[in-house]
């Protein structure tokens, strides 16, 4: 409802309906801290220290303050926010972020933290390549399970991009594993400044 009971307008309500929903997403944040020991996390962040009791004390004020919000929008005649992502969308979305973190983990990007030496720099692309490889697998797992999908084209797009980043790795590799050949020195006067620009590139790709 807009401008009728309560008095709020549009701007008023949308604003509401935003902040019972972040703070519903804040509770869940809580309800997975509190079941960190039953989490198939890799690298878990919180230590449980509740008793059972605590736990299930916790939990029963969380289902009050849910209840305390929709209580608010129905109080002010606002409708309930609907679930409105699917969630192989949300899937292919963090697969991406997953395989921009996984790509920032090669040597051209950690060069910034300090020098890497080529055997390093090879080891770095050879375990950021394998983790790219695995979530590629996943996000072409969502896309023949989900066929038709909206997020899909998210996927396919990801999928080219990560073929042309999967050159570039082989590239580096190659430059890696011969730094010696990509340091030679190269005259001015057997190449154009073009080729100059890409032989300082290569210099610097371990």
């Amino acid at each position: 409802m807009t401008g009728g009971q309560n008095s709020l307008n549009s701007n008023h309500e949308r604003r509401l309906t935003v902040t019972c929903r972040h703070i519903d997403k804040l509770l869940a944040e809580m309800e997975s801290a509190m079941n960190v020991s039953s989490s198939k996390l890799a690298f878990p962040q919180y230590v449980p220290d509740l008793t059972a009791d605590q736990q299930r004390g916790i939990e029963d004020y969380i289902t009050r303050i849910r209840a305390q919000l929709l209580h608010v929008l129905d109080a002010l005649g606002i409708d309930r926010p609907g679930a409105d992502i699917p969630v192989s969308r949300s899937l292919h979305a963090h697969l991406t972020f997953i395989g921009i973190a996984a790509e920032e983990m090669k040597a051209q990007y950690m060069r910034g933290y300090g020098e890497i030496p080529a055997a390093g720099a090879i080891e770095l692309n050879k375990v950021a390549g394998e983790l790219q490889g695995l979530v590629q697998q996943l996000n072409e797992y969502l896309v023949r399970e989900t066929p038709g999908n909206p997020g899909n084209s998210l996927a396919i797009s990801d999928h080219k991009s990560s073929q042309r980043n999967q050159g570039s790795v082989e590239r580096d590799l190659t430059n890696c594993e011969a730094p010696d050949r990509n340091r030679r020195e190269i005259p001015e006067k057997d190449v154009d400044s073009g080729q100059n620009h890409a032989a300082e590139r290569n210099k610097t790709a371990c």
